[in-house]
């Protein structure tokens, strides 16, 4: 068998890849999906651990940024993370071991990549949702409720922009409610979910708890500043576009155009050139 084989159907290392892809992504949206046997997620869970502890602990922060924090979650990473390169290993008996290793460690931090997009898609979903949020709670204290009552109805709403941020603020309400000490509930809010937004959310109520401030009054400073905040950004990627719009401007664009207009011009004046 020669290396070509696999270069002729490369079909079988893309399906390889996608359906590390497929289980990453199912098992976050449906937990069942990551109810591997014990037998299976054991001795990956167990290599994965070997690795150096800050790689370790940077996936598990990972998971928790996503939102995928099952008890079974670090068991399906490490079972992606572990048996696909293994099985790419064997690819080695009709590749070069250079390109097997290879093939290995790409298939090794394929779930790495999907773990980084997911939280960071999460953490934007609590960004952009944040100041309807504040903007609910506030009504909420004008109305009369309590902090904890207001975390609770402003959690209570379902929609499909502000999931995310709904589960956090729902965690944090239960952990209130369970005795957890308040700045420590306002501090596992923000390891939760890494977002900087929500630390200075949690540290403006936890000043307000402490000094007595009016919380509507802080919580439209919030409010406003968040949306100030989020216009900032929007003007600053809008100011990048230039920028990314230089490479295909003068190298796909311009190319195409200068052929387009200098053709008919060069083709009739070598036709017309003295010989």
């Amino acid at each position: 068998m020669s290396a070509a084989i696999l270069f002729n159907y490369p079909e079988f290392l893309v399906a390889l890849l996608l359906s590390v892809c497929y289980f990453l992504l199912g098992a976050k949206k449906n937990a069942k999906a990551a109810m591997l046997p014990s037998w299976l997620t054991e001795p990956a869970t167990a290599a994965i651990s070997c690795l150096p502890p800050s790689y370790v602990g940077w996936l598990g922060r990972l998971q928790t940024y996503s939102g995928w924090r099952t008890n079974t979650a670090f068991g399906a990473l490490s079972s992606a993370k572990f048996y696909p390169p293994c099985l790419v290993l064997f690819s080695a008996v009709i590749l070069p071991v250079p390109a097997a290793i290879a093939l290995s460690l790409l298939s090794f931090f394929v779930p790495d990549v999907i773990m980084i997009v997911l939280s960071k898609r999460r953490q934007q979903q609590i960004r952009d949702a944040l100041p309807n949020a504040l903007d609910l709670m506030i009504l909420c204290v004008d109305a009369g409720l309590g902090l904890d009552a207001t975390l609770q109805r402003t959690a209570q709403e379902r929609t499909p922009t502000g999931q995310a941020l709904n589960d956090e603020l729902m965690t944090l309400s239960r952990d209130v409610v369970l005795g957890m000490d308040r700045e420590r509930a306002y501090q596992e809010l923000y390891n939760r979910s890494g977002v900087e937004e929500l630390k200075s959310f949690a540290s403006s109520l936890n000043q307000s708890a402490k000094l007595g401030l009016s919380i509507a009054k802080n919580l439209r400073n919030q409010a406003e500043f968040q949306r100030t905040k989020l216009s900032q950004k929007a003007e600053e990627r809008s100011a990048r576009l230039p920028i990314y719009m230089a490479f295909p401007l003068w190298f796909c664009i311009m190319p195409a155009l200068m052929v387009i207009l200098l053709a008919p011009s060069l083709i009739v004046f070598f036709e017309n050139a003295p010989h």
